[in-house]
């Protein structure tokens, strides 16, 4: 989770909650928050986090275990997953605009465009790593979860999102 990501990069630098709430203007309580993943960050929060502790806002969008990544002037090595082409498909005839969002792309409210195929259905491509993905589809404005994926997890606001696992 994105939390844990900016927890383990900011104890790195030897930051305390106060100073990177300082570094940022907010409060210790956000920082704290977002570490507990009981609060989601804007993307371009998200981004000044990023310059902040010296990463980019990929890297703090990848967390694994153990994994390693190329931080600005470091000399690390690359995660060695590979990634790969995830299709996401949407039956919407009626829809004008449909989006794909989720844990892969910050829960961005704009989502991937998605494009309309043949019968009314909406299909995107995403590159993930291997991993577990919580997503939504974003339908005129309107979040649901995918109606063909029955592979859910309750979220931090009380309803679903929908999982897809990605694996090699």
């Amino acid at each position: 989770m994105i939390g844990q990501r900016i927890k383990q990069i900011r104890q790195e630098k030897k930051l305390t909650q106060d100073e990177l709430a300082k570094q940022l203007g907010i409060s210790r309580q956000a920082i704290c928050m977002w570490e507990a993943n009981k609060r989601e960050l804007r993307v371009s929060t998200l981004h000044r986090v990023g310059q902040l502790l010296g990463v980019s806002i990929d890297e703090l969008l990848r967390f694994e275990k153990g994994a390693t990544t190329k931080r600005r002037g470091d000399m690390a090595k690359k995660p060695t997953a590979k990634a790969l082409r995830v299709d996401f498909e949407l039956l919407a005839p009626d829809a004008k605009k449909v989006a794909v969002t989720g844990n892969f792309s910050s829960w961005d409210a704009s989502g991937v465009s998605m494009k309309k195929i043949k019968g009314g259905v909406w299909k995107a491509s995403v590159s993930l790593e291997p991993g577990k993905y919580e997503y939504k589809f974003i339908v005129d404005g309107q979040w649901m979860n995918d109606p063909s994926n029955n592979n859910t997890v309750k979220n931090q606001f009380g309803t679903l999102n929908s999982v897809k696992d990605v694996n090699v």
